[in-house]
């Protein structure tokens, strides 16, 4: 699969449905559309800047390697993914599975070491809700690489599915990042 036309078919889509998006597309977008999604987050930052991440971010590869969801459940549900900002992942995407099996034999253990408790608990602890969390270069190899949650919006995307997803960023703007909904897949 050639990701990286993919990402540039995907990033032009996006800017051609900038132009004609009104209030309710922007509402729609960043979850507010539902009773569940105007409640979820109503008193944090990322909550006002959504609007701002879908008028200037760019879509980008992520890996969703976890969520609390069942098929069918009807709310906003919580999800981790590791991202990163290199280009050479947009056109090889497939290097966040050598970070994953890394990450994994960190998040299989029962009790991680005192110095690897914060990774441990940005790559697992619902409550912690990391965002931008940069991984260390032992599990990133060397490169530039953050976990982050984001909540998927089932009225916005069918079904989250793990692996490599497209996801959209703003890092000067917001530290949100969302996935991309199916009505611009």
């Amino acid at each position: 699969m050639d990701y990286q036309s993919r990402l540039d078919e995907l990033n032009e889509k996006l800017r051609n449905a900038r132009l004609s998006w009104g209030r309710s597309d922007y509402i729609t977008l960043t979850g507010k559309g539902t009773k569940h999604g105007r409640l979820l987050g109503a008193l944090t930052r990322g909550y006002y800047q959504r609007e701002r991440l879908w008028q200037s971010g760019q879509i980008i590869y992520g890996y969703l390697y976890k969520t609390y969801t069942d098929v069918g459940f009807s709310r906003p549900y919580l999800a981790w993914i590791i991202f990163s900002p290199l280009s050479s992942f947009e056109t090889d995407p497939s290097q966040y599975e050598a970070i994953m099996i890394k990450l994994q034999q960190l998040i299989d253990k029962e009790k991680p070491d005192r110095h690897e408790r914060k990774l441990y608990n940005a790559l697992t602890n619902p409550v912690t809700e990391p965002k931008y969390f940069p991984l260390p270069e032992a599990y990133s190899e060397g490169r530039l690489v953050y976990v982050s949650t984001t909540f998927v919006y089932p009225d916005l995307t069918e079904q989250a599915k793990f692996g490599i997803i497209p996801i959209i960023i703003a890092p000067a703007i917001t530290k949100e990042i969302m996935c991309v909904p199916d009505m611009i897949l």
